[in-house]
């Protein structure tokens, strides 16, 4: 059997040549992930009017204004941004998986990829959330301190971004499953703290809450606490669950 010595400057050529392949692929990424996020942007935007008038609809104000020629304008263009990402991720972690699997091992694509599915159902799930059933309560809560003569005027840019932004956060905070899931699998937190230190969670719970919410009323925290309460002792019984497992496998 004869064995090759491959020169050390072809070994360099070799190296480069490899890595720009990758390179050429991560370009293939990010183009193909930007042109599909901007045609969805692109689409929304041609109905940006009618799902602006159907975010509004049921909001107890006569009618936005806006203050300056292009504030509606704006506003119909991050709408479109928005949707348009949200509508594309699926697709853009779909190509970043397919470019970052190969170089994964076998068991570690079986721990990454549901993660990364339940990460993404989540934030989707506290977006949904917080805009069906947080925002309308917030937004019903506060114009109610009007009176007689005084009456809102709210700009669409004000509300867009008010409810945008809880949105937003509500989707990061909903990861808290997987922060916990992740804290017991690397084993930093026992399933069993978790479960010991519930009540000191579900205060921090509210306090976060309290202080994400816009509105002081209590209606909106406990809104936005609830689902969070549950999902911390639901994913501590989970991580309880998998541990436990995971310890009859390995005896």
């Amino acid at each position: 059997m004869q064995f090759q010595i491959v020169p050390p400057r072809r070994q360099e050529r070799l190296h480069e040549m490899h890595f720009l392949e990758h390179l050429d692929q991560l370009r293939g990424v990010i183009t193909a992930s930007v042109l599909v996020f901007l045609a969805f942007a692109a689409g929304y935007f041609f109905f940006s009017g009618t799902i602006l008038e159907w975010m509004v609809r049921d909001v107890p104000v006569d009618h936005f204004v806006f203050h300056s020629p292009s504030e509606a304008f704006m506003v119909r263009t991050k709408l479109s941004l928005i949707l348009g990402i949200m509508t594309a991720f699926p697709y853009i972690g779909y190509r970043i998986w397919k470019f970052v699997m190969p170089g994964l091992f076998k068991n570690e694509k079986s721990r990454v990829m549901p993660i990364v599915v339940w990460s993404v159902l989540l934030f989707y799930a506290g977006v949904a959330f917080c805009y069906f059933m947080v925002a309308p309560g917030m937004i019903n809560f506060l114009v109610r301190y009007g009176t007689a003569h005084v009456q809102p005027l709210i700009s669409i840019s004000a509300y867009f971004d008010t409810v945008a932004q809880m949105c937003l956060l509500m989707g990061l905070v909903f990861q808290l499953p997987i922060v916990m899931f992740l804290l017991s699998l690397t084993g930093l937190v026992s399933p069993q703290t978790f479960l010991r230190q519930w009540r000191y969670a579900i205060l921090i719970i509210f306090i976060v809450a309290a202080i994400a919410t816009p509105s002081p009323d209590p209606v909106s925290q406990t809104l936005m606490a609830t689902p969070l309460c549950l999902l911390y002792i639901g994913s501590a019984l989970v991580a309880l669950f998998v541990s436990r497992r995971r310890e009859k496998t390995a005896s």
